[in-house]
């Protein structure tokens, strides 16, 4: 039991830092989503400005198609095809040409406040500034001159950068020492994150565990987390308190029922061996002795269900020699003489005739008598019980079967979840509320508690077998 619970706590440990690793790689995860996310926004919005601004409509564009629209005749006037005059009108533009001298000459939709002239500072002045008179200005080179075509006042921003030709060379350089150090920093926030989650649960962990074993629990934490060890702390005080009440109850009525049960069991068996009595009274003595007994084990039942449960009583565990003690077990049923309608049988395998386990020897005499118990307690009208013993690999099996009335699929369904419910109960006593009391509970928390298990078969009107698995020592 200390072994299955050692492995518990060390099982337990790692699926919380397990549970906590997930959520981090989640946050982890979401945060490069949101990265992504925001990479394919910039992409759709980039190329939904160029589709509108970069593409047919983009200033070049204006500006190449102004350019070929623009001709001049043999007589020296100049045309501007209906192309290229509509473009100007639908981007609300203007258009003119500056020629070698400096003066403007040819203009289409010119703003008043527009120069008709430029010196070459000023046309080297709006070729840097991208503008001219406060209108964003985009400038082409033909053989007559310079093309300038202007865009409404605030359509377009122009910046001028200049940058070394080391920096751009070395730019996928930088972005990925940039993409590495941002790795970096969220790893150390994950294992910073991780380390204190794991010294935050750990003490969580190990008062669940200690709560699991019966023992107390109290937890003494900090920051967020100290409103859950507080009442980690009275839970457990709760449950101590239900604990030794319940435990001091059953030590109590035990203690309590022990002497006037013996004089009940001493004044049947009087009756019972009295010859002058009469034959009902004798008869009815047996049957008061038959019930008596039948108290004395559900109380010997609830008080080693209670040194299980609540005392938590370490196995007194040595080397039992399984064939001798059923042999004992099945004397004592026999030298009784109170029990004729459920005549007891022992088989031993030759296999098993050296079987030896390592066990305590009280409870597992109390397990199987419970088994035997269970077999005359539901078949009133009698049955022949057999008690076996074989080996099977590295395990010793006990068998107690009957013939008598046997359980249909549905009640043996039921009695299956019933052992199941009082497996995942903190309490064997608390099961005794069961139909079938504490017999087969009982049977089952003791092969648990030896490294065992407990095994159930049957069919209406073909007998009930239990059979009792545990390693060989």
């Amino acid at each position: 039991m200390a072994r299955r619970t050692r492995a518990r706590r060390r099982a337990s440990t790692p699926s919380f830092a397990r549970f906590f690793t997930k959520q981090l790689l989640v946050f982890a995860s979401l945060t490069l989503l949101v990265v992504a996310v925001d990479l394919f926004l910039y992409v759709v919005v980039a190329y939904h400005e160029s589709d509108a601004h970069f593409s047919e409509g983009s200033p070049s564009a204006v500006v190449r198609t102004v350019d070929a629209a623009l001709s001049r005749g043999e007589d020296g006037t100049w045309t501007l095809a209906e192309d290229g005059a509509k473009i100007l009108d639908e981007r609300s533009a203007w258009a003119l040409l500056v020629d070698g001298s400096g003066s403007v000459s040819w203009s289409q939709r010119v703003p008043d406040e527009v120069p008709r002239a430029f010196s070459p500072n000023d046309v080297a002045m709006a070729a840097h500034y991208a503008e001219v008179a406060d209108y964003p200005a985009f400038f082409w080179d033909r053989d007559d001159g310079l093309l300038v075509v202007g865009f409404p006042k605030g359509e377009f921003w122009h910046e001028s950068f200049t940058y070394p030709a080391s920096f751009i060379v070395n730019l996928p350089l930088y972005v990925l020492l940039v993409l590495a150090v941002d790795l970096g920093i969220l790893f150390v926030i994950y294992a910073v994150a991780r380390r204190r989650t794991q010294n935050a649960v750990g003490p969580i962990v190990e008062a669940l565990d200690a709560l699991s074993e019966g023992r107390a629990a109290e937890l003494s934490l900090k920051g967020d987390l100290r409103e859950i060890g507080q009442r980690i702390t009275e839970a457990s005080g709760i449950i101590e308190q239900k604990d030794a009440a319940r435990a001091n109850w059953i030590r109590g009525v035990s203690h309590d029922i022990r002497t006037p049960l013996s004089m009940i069991l001493g004044y049947a068996d009087a009756i019972a061996a009295d010859e002058d009595a009469s034959g009902s009274a004798r008869s009815s003595a047996q049957v008061i002795r038959a019930q008596g007994l039948r108290i004395k084990d559900l109380v010997t039942d609830l008080n080693t269900a209670s040194k299980l449960d609540y005392d938590m009583q370490p196995l007194d565990l040595e080397r039992i020699h399984l064939p001798r003690l059923l042999r004992s077990v099945v004397a004592a049923h026999a030298n009784s003489g109170l029990d004729e309608l459920h005549p007891l049988e022992l088989d031993l395998n030759e296999n098993a005739l050296d079987a030896v386990v390592l066990a305590d020897e009280r409870l597992l005499e109390r397990a199987v008598e419970n088994a035997i118990a269970n077999a005359r307690l539901h078949n009133e009208e009698g049955c022949c019980v057999r008690v076996t013993l074989r080996t099977q690999g590295e395990r010793a099996i006990i068998g107690v079967a009957d013939d008598g009335a046997g359980a249909s699929a549905e009640e043996l369904t039921e009695l299956r979840a019933r052992l199941a419910r009082a497996r995942t109960a903190r309490s064997a006593a608390g099961s005794y509320g069961e139909e079938h009391g504490l017999g087969l509970v009982l049977v089952d928390r003791i092969a648990r508690a030896h490294g065992g298990e407990l095994s159930l078969d049957s069919e209406q009107g073909q007998g009930f077998s239990v059979e009792l698995s545990l390693p060989i020592a």
